[in-house]
């Protein structure tokens, strides 16, 4: 891989080597055709070593670990984007999904079954269960970009500054927003964000721990996702 650089030895290697491949499998659930989960991790690896490149590693250590293992996987997303790109026929059926959801949430409705999910959407079964299957890698910015909303998911829940947490926020009106929000999900998609974003399990993980398959706990996810983008609209109009 050329890890020859003075500023990243084998020590530091072989620690970040297994954080980076948990990382992968963490974030790459569907692995895309004709690549392995050593691509991936190769990916993050240069990533890391354009960090030490850049930065004085001298300089709050453990603070520059977090911002390695950021460019990390900032790396492995703009990879996974690159190689697992969305169709136009998907992108408009999760669009569809995700409008299916903010009408039945505007009618106070906050546990639409996935078969009245579909059905409002104007799709069959197949076609929402291979919707969600398509988008099962995409992050919190992909679904921003693609469903095209005014507020930003990213910026509620994601914490750019550590792994994969949800981030508490800083002024009390969003914390407010946020938590009236998350009151509204289910139990089941409350634990699965909570061990995902929080705990940092991987998908793989938390379908051991609830007894789903990874394909139903990637649909919980994506659904928990663009509810909670949609209940946060509609707190932020209330603002």
């Amino acid at each position: 891989m050329g890890f020859n650089n003075v500023s990243f030895n084998d020590e530091q290697i072989k620690y970040f080597y297994p954080i980076v491949k948990r990382m992968v499998r963490k974030i790459v659930v569907k692995m895309p055709e004709s690549y392995d989960e050593d691509d991936f991790v190769q990916v993050g690896m240069i990533g890391l070593l354009k960090a030490f490149e850049n930065i004085d590693t001298t300089k709050d250590e453990k603070a520059f670990y977090k911002y390695a293992l950021l460019k990390a996987k900032g790396a492995i997303l703009d990879k996974l984007r690159s190689v697992d790109v969305v169709s136009r026929y998907t992108r408009d059926k999760l669009k569809s999904i995700s409008k299916a959801h903010k009408e039945f949430l505007k009618e106070n409705i906050f546990d639409a079954s996935e078969k009245s999910i579909a059905a409002k959407a104007g799709m069959t079964m197949k076609e929402y269960h291979k919707t969600m299957l398509e988008v099962s890698n995409l992050d919190i910015v992909s679904l921003d970009e693609m469903l095209e909303d005014e507020i930003s998911l990213q910026e509620s829940i994601e914490d750019k500054n550590s792994k994969s947490a949800i981030n508490i926020l800083e002024e009390s009106e969003q914390i407010n927003m946020l938590t009236k929000a998350l009151s509204k999900l289910s139990k089941i998609e409350l634990d699965v964000l909570s061990m995902y974003y929080y705990e940092d399990f991987s998908v793989k993980e938390i379908a051991q721990i609830i007894k789903k398959t990874q394909s139903r706990v990637s649909q919980i996810k994506t659904n928990a996702i663009i509810k909670l983008k949609h209940l946060i609209e509609q707190e932020y109009t209330k603002y």
